[in-house]
């Protein structure tokens, strides 16, 4: 579906539950929140402008102090801008070192104002070394299973259409499936269904650390006890190109069941906010660079 021009922000509800078994121990985990969508067109060039609110662990604010400040310093992201194409697949983030600027300014005050002491400012300096190329900030935000579904682009029929997941503490898991389309009425539904690649030495050696089998034992789980599979599907409406829903789901699991992985990733629409949304400097400065270039262009001795 080729995405459209729309004057307000798109608000929506995202959930993401995870449920991992490591042999007779489950982890369990719900988090939600709010991501604000608006849209900037100038010339060939497509931003959308996210703003992610409201973070809840398990229906409740995080209370841990850990993952407080974390969850802190990556707000500070926030708004963040990022160049896409006409169906939506990422392109850029547009004057990535003025963005990264604003936010070891924000990053900064969440400490003077919040937290105090060597670890905080350690953990804010490991955040910044995450992100202290375009290259490693994209490869971030992509490790998350938001960014992971929005950019997975299914609106269109494909045969061999490839997508990669991170399983969390295994790693990379890469699949292989078919898109399919359907029209109804004024609604355009996608769905896909992957099956797994080869499964990476890396990958099975990860999983059997976690459940502490070692190797050459009968109780070693090989590549050919593994199995997996991926869903994603989508919904948008037909007449405006607007996303009304976007789902994934993800299941790995050994055949003795020693070992799952159940995760579950759902964007839905919830309503557009009148508000605009603040964007950071870098927005109005990315703006000015182009129309410094547009100068230079017309004059390059600088009359």
């Amino acid at each position: 579906m080729q995405v459209k021009d729309w004057k307000n922000t798109h608000i929506y509800k995202v959930d993401h539950t995870l449920e991992v078994k490591e042999r007779s121990q489950n982890k369990q985990s719900r988090i939600n929140f709010d991501m604000g969508i608006s849209c900037f067109i100038q010339g060939t060039s497509i931003q959308r402008i996210f703003t992610k609110e409201n973070y809840r662990i398990n229906s409740q604010p995080p209370k841990d102090h850990h993952i407080r400040l974390l969850c802190d310093l990556e707000q500070a992201m926030y708004p963040l801008i990022i160049e896409v194409t006409p169906y939506e697949n990422y392109v850029k983030i547009p004057a990535y070192n003025l963005w990264k600027e604003d936010w070891r300014k924000k990053s900064q005050e969440v400490l003077k104002n919040k937290y105090k002491g060597d670890f905080a400012e350690s953990l804010r300096i490991g955040y910044e070394k995450a992100m202290e190329t375009e290259e490693k900030l994209k490869q971030k935000i992509q490790e998350e299973a938001f960014w992971r579904l929005y950019f997975l682009g299914i609106s269109e029929d494909q045969k061999e259409k490839p997508c990669r997941w991170n399983v969390l503490k295994a790693g990379t898991l890469y699949f292989v499936g078919t898109v399919q389309t359907e029209i109804k009425e004024n609604e355009i539904n996608s769905r896909y269904i992957g099956s797994p690649q080869p499964w990476e030495d890396n990958f099975i050696e990860n999983i059997n650390q976690l459940l502490k089998l070692k190797k050459y034992t009968h109780a070693y789980i090989t590549k050919e006890k593994m199995q997996a599979n991926c869903e994603v599907t989508a919904c948008w409406e037909k007449s405006t190109g607007k996303l009304l829903t976007k789902t994934a789901e993800i299941k790995v699991y050994s055949s003795d069941k020693k070992y799952s992985y159940s995760e579950k990733i759902e964007m839905n629409y919830h309503s557009i906010s009148m508000r605009k949304i603040s964007t950071p400097r870098t927005f109005s400065f990315f703006i000015t660079e182009k129309e410094e270039e547009s100068e230079k262009k017309a004059d390059p001795h600088g009359r």
